[in-house]
């Protein structure tokens, strides 16, 4: 590899990036870089759309293995609850922004979220990259969910009121690309969501390479909070809120995600350990402040 080379420029500002120069880390064998402008962390080499059907297979939902080394899920449909109680959460901040309406989640997985939003009210729809949980969705929920890649399913424009993106867009190979097209698909003064990590938050900048949402293998892009805004700008969005709010997470889940810190034996002994224990099961709200909920309206 010819660390020289210029690479593709940054998907969000365009500005461009020299893969030596701008060289952050090298982490699970793949550079992040930053971009000089927006500040941005990017895997250098993003996946292609083949690799991604790998990426996101069965066992990125369902490791208790630790195949994924702590950047999927353990169980994913066993924290059902807990996505739950997280979901609620949510449709009470939309609705604070959005009574009702149509609403589209991008990277819906099981479709909790859109179950949940039902529920209150909302008629929804939801996209899917994997199979295994668009199918979930689909058969177990009866919910209205395409698979495939949010760039390429079809979908009417100007029909929704609020698209939801809750930790997708870090997983995209094109956030700009996919800002443009929710802006595509709302009504004027409809609604966008998202939430993503901080790469400029406290605990990022503390824990560099060992922050736990720096997992290349499976995220493109490591926005900062001025970063995003800016990019929901130039997509003709106005910043409503962003907000750091806690989640609620299993012991479990959280000392699967510990191995993203340090994939020691010990730690992975532990974390199996307390899975198959009825502490694993125990939820606890989190909150490093170093993952935020922005709310953006098209102009």
């Amino acid at each position: 590899m010819d660390l020289a080379c210029e690479i593709d420029p940054c998907n969000l500002c365009r500005a461009p990036i020299d893969r030596r120069r701008d060289l952050r880390w090298e982490k699970d064998g793949l550079d992040i870089v930053r971009c000089p402008s927006c500040g941005t962390l990017i895997r250098a080499d993003p996946p292609s759309y083949d690799a991604l059907e790998e990426i996101y297979g069965p066992a990125y939902f369902s490791d208790a293995s630790g195949t994924t080394r702590g950047q999927g899920y353990a169980d994913y449909l066993g924290e059902e609850a807990n996505h739950r109680a997280n979901a609620a959460a949510r449709v009470r901040l939309l609705q604070r922004h959005q009574p009702a309406g149509r609403l589209l989640d991008v990277g819906c997985a099981a479709g909790f979220f859109l179950d949940e939003a039902r529920r209150a009210g909302w008629q929804v729809q939801g996209v899917e990259f994997s199979t295994e949980m668009a199918a979930y969705a689909r058969s177990r929920l009866a919910l209205d969910v395409l698979g495939g890649s949010f760039d390429q399913v079809e979908l009417p424009p100007e029909t929704f009121d609020v698209v939801t993106m809750w930790d997708y867009l870090e997983h995209s190979i094109d956030p700009a690309g996919d800002l443009l097209r929710c802006g595509s698909l709302l009504r004027r003064g409809g609604v966008l969501a998202i939430s993503t990590g901080d790469a400029a938050s406290l605990v990022a900048r503390i824990s560099r390479r060992r922050w736990h949402l720096l997992t290349p293998r499976h995220h493109n892009f490591f926005f900062t909070r001025a970063s995003l805004e800016g990019a929901l700008r130039r997509a003709g969005f106005e910043i409503v809120v962003v907000k750091y709010s806690a989640g609620l997470y299993s012991l479990s889940y959280l000392m699967h995600k510990a191995r993203t810190l340090a994939d020691w034996p010990l730690v992975t002994d532990l974390a199996r350990a307390i899975g198959r224990s009825r502490a694993g099961a125990v939820a606890v709200p989190v909150n490093l402040y170093d993952i935020m909920t922005l709310v953006a309206r098209r102009h």
